[in-house]
């Protein structure tokens, strides 16, 4: 009986034994797994300042250095149109002339008449030496002179008109009229651009105004060129900033000797500003959302926090931070995906 009893002690011993034996082996490992899984491993690196210079883009729109559309002041006949369209012409060459027969005649007229106006003159001028009477007869004659004056200079600015000369060295447009053609006041006979020079036209954000000077170098490239960069410098800024995009209108020059470039024409515009200390960071590091940039910030105790930034210029790799952090401040810079304020981070081995 009592070897018996024995023998039941001993059995539920060894199941008791075999029961904490299967409860340790089941609950180590899941506990292990958790503790595993509330380490979240990441790596992080210091932020650090760079000396960059600073390139900004734009997009800019090729200009002529000088452009006028070619109209008439008078409306009458065309009788001359010397328009070769997309050809060069210089400062003074004709460009049309209208009918002038009616003008021409009318100041031969008036020639003459001041010619004999100018003769009574000059009796008159005599006569008043001996005779006082004759100052008002001299005073009368003084003023039909100047009245046969003032036609004479209206008739010839009139005549002018009816001729129209290249303002200055371009090349003509297309040709809107034809020859022989009446034409009204201020109608547009053909364009003429100055395009052995280019202005282009373009928009700088303004915190760049500081660095922005005239003389700068830039460089331009356009789809129909590729692989070409045009060459040219900042000639002018302009005084006000525009309140809704908050940036600067800038005009550059290029050289187009070679006629390369056309007004109108879409250019895509880099800036070399002048270099400058910045904070730079991994690119790797950032984290886009919607529009906005964010990082997540080491601090005490090794919990992140998530921090906006500004993205400036960009580098293979790098990225300029405008505002948001500074040197010596430690970011996540992988691993950041599992992250969110508060969490206590684990570094990773090197």
């Amino acid at each position: 009986m009592i070897n018996h009893s024995r023998l039941i002690w001993i059995i539920f011993l060894l199941l008791a034994g075999f029961m904490l034996y299967l409860f340790f082996q089941t609950t180590t490992p899941q506990d292990q797994s958790r503790r595993a899984e509330s380490q979240i491993y990441v790596s992080t690196s210091k932020v650090q300042s760079a000396l960059l210079t600073r390139k900004v883009d734009a997009l800019g729109t090729a200009l002529a250095y000088d452009s006028a559309r070619i109209v008439n002041a008078s409306s009458d006949y065309l009788i001359e149109l010397n328009i070769g369209e997309g050809q060069p012409v210089k400062k003074g060459d004709l460009i049309a002339r209208f009918n002038d027969l009616e003008e021409r005649a009318r100041i031969a007229e008036l020639k003459a008449l001041m010619t004999e106006q100018n003769r009574q003159l000059a009796r008159l001028k005599n006569l008043t030496r001996t005779q006082a009477s004759a100052q008002s007869l001299l005073d009368e004659q003084q003023a039909k002179v100047n009245a046969t004056r003032a036609q004479l200079d209206a008739l010839e600015a009139r005549l002018n008109e009816l001729v129209i000369l290249a303002p200055f060295d371009g090349v003509l447009g297309l040709r809107q009229v034809s020859n022989g053609a009446y034409l009204a006041t201020g109608t547009e006979l053909t364009t003429l651009d100055d395009i052995s020079k280019i202005r282009v036209e373009f928009n700088i954000a303004e915190r760049y105004l500081a660095a922005l000077q005239t003389d700068m170098v830039i460089s331009a490239d356009n789809i129909a060129y590729p692989g070409f960069a045009f060459q040219g410098k900042v000639k002018a800024i302009d005084p006000r900033i525009d309140p809704v995009t908050r940036s600067v209108k800038v005009h550059a020059v290029i050289d187009n000797a070679d006629l390369k470039l056309r007004p109108g024409m879409l250019l895509n515009v880099h800036v070399e500003l002048a270099k400058a200390e910045v904070v730079q960071i991994a690119e790797k590091a950032v984290m886009p959302l919607q529009s906005k940039h964010y990082v997540f910030v080491v601090g005490a105790e090794d919990k992140v926090r998530q921090v906006e930034i500004i993205p400036g210029q960009r580098l293979p790799g790098l990225v300029e931070v405008i505002s948001g952090l500074k040197v010596g401040d430690e970011i996540v810079t992988e691993g950041s995906q599992k992250l969110r304020t508060g969490v206590v981070i684990t570094r990773s081995e090197p």
